[in-house]
């Protein structure tokens, strides 16, 4: 990504998600660990944290969390890599509703999909979340959406 005249950057991508008692605790953290390049995954600790859900079922609360500057790019890269087309131009069509004031991109992919390293968008509640965190120093319309065309995270159709 251009980060010319130091106009924003990208801070921080985080995958998190519940695994229900009925889940596989293992592979949903592979599901997420799926979501970063692959020489990146055994240095990743995916953090879990026991929670009670509201029938008394256990669920982990789990969290990744990337914010170093050379693994961001890499990370980026991984997710245009992984995601499909139709899913590309999906964000496109859908990035104004899913990038918040504070400059937060959300959007959510299949569980099923991620562990089988594919990216697919989905808007269910059973999914990894995914944020990325751009800071911004001088507004400009539309530099998030052309950064991420350049990275070939979003594709207009």
């Amino acid at each position: 990504m251009s980060n010319e005249n130091n106009k924003f950057r990208l801070k921080e991508i985080t995958y998190s998600c519940s695994a229900h008692s009925t889940e596989d605790l293992e592979k949903v953290k592979t599901a997420i660990l799926h979501l970063i390049p692959e020489n990146l995954r055994e240095k990743a600790e995916v953090e879990s944290t026991k929670m009670t859900g509201h029938a008394g079922n256990p669920i982990h609360l789990l969290e990744l969390s990337i914010s170093k500057n050379k693994l961001l790019n890499a990370v980026l890269a991984h997710l245009a890599e992984i995601m499909g087309e139709f899913d590309k131009e999906f964000l496109y069509r859908t990035l104004d509703n899913r990038i918040s004031k504070d400059n937060l991109l959300y959007f959510r992919v299949n569980k099923q999909d991620a562990f089988n390293e594919v990216l697919r968008i989905e808007n269910d509640d059973n999914t990894i979340r995914v944020i990325l965190k751009f800071i911004v120093y001088k507004s400009e319309p539309n530099q998030i959406r052309n950064a991420l065309v350049e990275y070939g995270i979003i594709k207009k159709e």
